[in-house]
């Protein structure tokens, strides 16, 4: 175990369709340390198809990992295990242009006034004909860990959930961002390759045809492909490189 520890070091695939909240002012909007900015992209057809259309602008760091003594459910006994998360900011940023007063409306789902923050994760690994998905998990061990190495409050999967912030302009004082953390555990180490899938960041939907011709409601989702060169015996974080940009997809 003190050898798994000592060796652990500082640094996400089937492609889709292509909390308490902090309050925060302008500065918190400047890029943490090895964090990444994805922008709110939102095209014409979505804004003048959507009038509640919202979508965020998103912070996030590099895949880690980190040891954590988990207790398995099961048995009540404790060993240690790789956790590996990502941490998030969210801004509800106002987007520049105004939807269509004529756009329809959507009835496939009741109003919900305000409307919810609920962010799903979801890993997959697929290199070597692999399909293992791994939905993002509320670890309250691992969670104090990470906020403890994070040196920050971020929140799990059920405690980030609450309403939408009002819409502000970048920059503005009245900014409130949105703090949480994905994590997953049991990951295969020795899958070279991975793809985490992010959505709860914008309302938009789209309705296309399935195969049957039944249609099918797609939600816009965050794609990150990852690619890691290592085994199990030797799991290092720096190893988890991004594998091309950052997409919104629909799937």
């Amino acid at each position: 175990m003190k050898t798994l520890i000592t060796r652990f070091a500082c640094f996400l695939a089937v492609a889709g369709a292509v909390t308490v909240f902090a309050s925060s002012t302008a500065s918190a909007q400047s890029l943490r340390g090895g964090e990444i900015r994805f922008p709110a992209i939102a095209s014409g057809d979505e804004m003048t198809s959507q009038n509640d259309l919202w979508v965020m602008d998103v912070y996030f760091k590099p895949m880690r990992l980190i040891p954590v003594e988990l207790t398995d459910p099961k048995t009540g006994q404790r060993k240690l295990e790789y956790v590996w998360y990502i941490v998030y900011r969210g801004f509800n940023h106002k987007l520049d242009q105004k939807g269509n007063v004529n756009a329809p409306v959507n009835d496939l789902d009741p109003a919900v006034a305000p409307q919810q923050f609920i962010p799903e994760f979801t890993l997959v690994a697929t290199d070597n004909g692999r399909n293992e998905i791994f939905p993002d998990q509320v670890i309250p061990e691992a969670l104090a860990a990470i906020n403890k190495r994070e040196k920050a409050n971020y929140k799990s999967a059920v405690s980030v959930v609450g309403p939408i912030p009002e819409a502000t302009v970048p920059g503005s004082p009245d900014d409130v961002a949105i703090e949480g953390v994905a994590m997953w555990r049991g990951i295969d180490p020795e899958a070279d390759r991975y793809t985490v899938f992010m959505t709860g960041f914008s309302n938009s939907i789209r309705k296309v045809d399935g195969p049957d011709g039944s249609p099918i409601i797609q939600t816009k989702t965050i794609m990150q492909k990852y690619i890691r060169r290592g085994d199990r015996f030797d799991q290092r974080e720096r190893e988890i490189l991004l594998d091309g940009d950052t997409q919104w997809i629909y799937r």
